[in-house]
């Protein structure tokens, strides 16, 4: 056949009578065939479809075999309340105070947990090896594996959002929002705790030292006269003494009810006035260096006697606070919400 450019190229028709028929392909030899795989099939129970399900039929259509089964109506279950929810409160109460006291009776069992280093669980004994960190703690104790254990673990883990100062009214997740907390709020719920019975912690009650070297301050019978003329009674004074001698710190304990609550923070609100509060010790405790009778953040000069005297500061004792008491002191206090406390417990 000549082409447009010149060329001839040849042309194979097929005859009008061919048969287009397929031929027969020759069979696979026996290695190539494909083998069944009973690994794979019929998959897991988990996997497979139910027998209703596995066809769709059409209305029309006449019933094959497949069970089908008529649509119910949907019926809203009543809401269940989570299990944190069933938790009795005063149980739960009694909890968190306990684990705050043991997480703050001692500075340096407090700065570990703190440091957000590997850390026990208090509630159940586990060790540290088993929590990456105070988080991962956090968690085990929002979801505790035995639920006989679910209200210790509950108060322990709000004991420990109190003290890293995160927000224990958020579920915990590992995105860890519920450690967003705003500092006010915070210091709120630290200074919620107080130590029980009430007790106002004094500072700088110390005199001076003897011929001996050892140091002098107040003792129990001038403290407590001092109080009276400040006009607060109820309290009873115990000064602290150490190795040296007096500490320069007594404690003002009040009766362990609403009366001597009410007596307690009349007085700490007094010093804090007075800018003699926590905030104020510690700026004269951080001036200390300085020679102490001189020093006019700890040592007054009476107007009309000219007799020098002790500047006296002081707050009401918080969880915080439990490692400034004397041990025995330390022992025998617990600790109480000053937003929950219930005059009847």
């Amino acid at each position: 056949m000549p082409l447009a450019d010149g060329t001839v190229r040849t042309y194979f028709a097929l005859p009008p009578d061919y048969s287009f028929e397929p031929v027969p392909l020759p069979p696979l030899p026996h290695r190539l065939l494909p083998r069944a795989a009973p690994d794979l099939w019929p998959p897991p129970l988990h996997l497979q479809m139910p027998p209703h399900e596995a066809r769709r039929k059409h209305p029309a259509e006449q019933d094959e075999g497949f069970a089908r089964h008529p649509k119910q109506p949907r019926l809203d279950e009543p809401h269940q309340p989570p299990p944190h929810a069933k938790v009795d409160g005063h149980a739960l109460r009694r909890a968190f105070l306990k684990y705050a006291k043991m997480l703050n009776e001692s500075s340096a069992q407090r700065r570990s947990y703190l440091e957000g280093g590997r850390v026990p669980c208090l509630a159940c004994g586990r060790s540290s090896k088993d929590f990456a960190d105070v988080h991962g703690l956090v968690m085990h104790a929002y979801n505790p594996p035995n639920a006989d254990s679910l209200v210790d673990h509950l108060g322990l883990h709000k004991a420990l959002c109190v003290l890293m100062g995160w927000d224990y009214t958020k579920v915990p997740e590992n995105f860890k929002g519920y450690q967003s907390l705003p500092s006010d709020l915070v210091q709120a719920s630290r200074e919620d705790l107080i130590v029980w019975p009430p007790t106002v912690i004094i500072h700088n009650t110390s005199t001076g030292r003897k011929k001996d070297g050892r140091l002098e301050g107040l003792g129990n019978k001038e403290m407590d006269k001092k109080m009276t003329e400040l006009g607060f009674s109820g309290g009873k004074s115990k000064s602290l003494y150490g190795k040296e001698g007096h500490m320069g710190l007594t404690l003002i304990k009040f009766a362990n009810n609403s009366s001597g609550l009410k007596e307690a923070e009349r007085l700490a609100e007094y010093l804090e006035r007075q800018d003699r509060g926590r905030i104020g010790w510690s700026r004269a405790h951080a001036s200390r260096s300085v020679d102490s009778d001189q020093n006019p953040l700890l040592v007054e000069t009476d107007t009309r006697t000219a007799e020098k005297k002790r500047i006296l500061y002081g707050y009401l004792a918080i969880a915080s606070d439990l490692d400034e008491l004397d041990s025995d002191s330390r022992k025998r206090a617990s600790l109480q919400s000053r937003r929950e406390f219930d005059p009847n417990e």
